[in-house]
């Protein structure tokens, strides 16, 4: 079900609009049809989606989840920038975009996550936004919202940055994609 980074679906998604309030006004673009919910295959979710490992589904410090080893099981900032610090990204002062870098932005409500966007080689950033679409908006504010949910989603708003040099992130992906691989031959996924 096919996420296909920038390949742009000309679709709006008035569902996305009613969570996430801002989003029609901010500009979006649908970049994926619905994964749907574990156990769906091919589901995954916004904190997968920005480390660039779709193969592992969610990425959540939950005992239901995907999460990596080298990091806690705590729903904190500390154990998200631990999780993504072993991917090569460390924490930066600004969202702007910098040439040669990838940036993730963490979304908090308090001092609790709730959702990570990855910055785009253009400047605009992609969200897996839970088991509907992934999307490209053009402003980090577009996913912004506080809930109650429903009406509206609750992923808070952006609250840290992180960035890792575009080389090591190739390099990262390729090392996920050979764990994923060996954990199918294994048998674990």
């Amino acid at each position: 079900m096919g996420k296909k980074e920038g390949t742009h679906l000309a679709v709006q998604c008035p569902h996305l609009e009613a969570l996430f309030p801002k989003l029609a006004a901010a500009g979006y673009e649908k970049t994926s049809e619905e994964t749907g919910l574990p156990p769906e295959p091919g589901a995954y979710n916004c904190i997968a989606w920005a480390a660039s490992d779709t193969h592992h589904s969610f990425w959540w410090p939950d005992n239901d989840s995907y999460w990596p080893f080298w990091s806690k099981r705590e729903e904190t900032i500390p154990c998200f920038v631990n999780a993504f610090r072993w991917l090569g990204y460390r924490v930066c002062g600004n969202s702007r975009l910098e040439t040669a870098f990838e940036k993730v932005a963490l979304y908090t409500i308090g001092e609790v996550p709730k959702h990570m966007a990855r910055q785009l080689r253009d400047g605009t950033w992609t969200s897996k936004c839970g088991g509907y679409e992934d999307i490209t908006h053009f402003t980090l504010d577009a996913v912004e919202c506080y809930g109650p949910y429903p009406p509206h989603g609750e992923y808070g708003s952006p609250l840290l940055y992180m960035k890792r040099f575009i080389l090591i992130s190739w390099g990262v992906i390729f090392l996920q994609f050979l764990t994923w691989k060996i954990d199918v031959l294994r048998g674990k996924l």
